[in-house]
């Protein structure tokens, strides 16, 4: 036995498993020499950052640099719809994983709002959970106007700390700013792109000249032990304010809904 795995070893496939088995040891260690350094968390960002690159869906800081001005036919044309869904769901993930291993003091501490606790995620019920932001689509770059325009207001999350968890990065500024105008997009989906709100409740005649804006919301599940998050629920709704009443659907995601659960 012990021969037949010397040959093994020899012979190319061997080579092979030995070659994976010391990158595998080097990770490992590598992981271990940094497990309690904030080196760490940078690693893991560069690592997810490879990852997407390479799972062909850019990051959200990459998305935003290379879509976030262009028009909506210019963004049609050059992203496939399921592609631009891919953006969003991990955008959505970004931010949910702000939350993740945090307490409720933690949690608290990071908005400017008491959040809702006890909120579950309920298809049926779309406007319940912690409203994080509602994101507005002022201009889509096409027409008159030529740019993009859009804003972010009404959440329980700073202007500031909202971009950057939206990137990834988790860095807490004490901002209680939560009004953002901006000349880029920062969600690229069909759903989440028009100005007109939502298409399967009120056609676009109906609705025109009303509110309309994207809301952000989430659900927090906490393990009974450690008191720390362990999963976050976080979801998109288009909304439309219709004849003086909002009516809400939720946008498509890779999975049906726009709906993540992060754990």
């Amino acid at each position: 036995m012990l021969m037949k795995l010397q040959k093994i070893l020899r012979g190319e496939k061997g080579q092979s498993l030995v070659e994976w088995a010391l990158v595998a040891l080097f990770v490992v260690g590598i992981v271990y020499m940094f497990r309690d350094s904030n080196i760490l968390s940078q690693v893991t960002k560069s690592y997810n950052s490879v990852g997407s690159y390479l799972s062909s869906t850019p990051t959200s800081e990459q998305a935003i640099n290379k879509y976030g001005a262009l028009s909506n036919s210019e963004l049609q044309e050059a992203v496939s719809n399921q592609e631009r869904i891919a953006m969003d769901d991990a955008t959505l993930r970004n931010i949910a994983g702000a939350f993740l291993g945090k307490t409720q003091t933690e949690i608290r501490a990071m908005l400017m709002s008491q959040p809702n606790w006890d909120a579950k995620y309920n298809r049926n019920a779309l406007n319940q959970g912690t409203l994080l932001f509602d994101y507005y689509i002022n201009s889509t770059g096409d027409g008159e106007n030529g740019s993009v325009k859009t804003s972010f207001d009404n959440g329980v999350v700073a202007k500031d700390n909202l971009v950057n968890w939206m990137q990834g990065n988790y860095t807490q500024y004490s901002s209680t700013q939560k009004r953002l105008e901006s000349d880029n997009r920062y969600f690229f989906s069909d759903d989440l792109i028009y100005t007109q709100g939502v298409y399967s409740r009120a056609t676009l005649e109906e609705n025109k000249n009303d509110s309309y804006a994207v809301s952000v919301r989430c659900a927090f599940e906490f393990d009974k032990t450690t008191g720390k998050a362990k999963a976050i629920q976080i979801w998109a709704t288009r909304n439309a304010q219709v004849n003086g009443s909002w009516v809400r659907d939720m946008t498509q995601g890779i999975n049906g809904d726009m709906s993540i659960r992060v754990e």
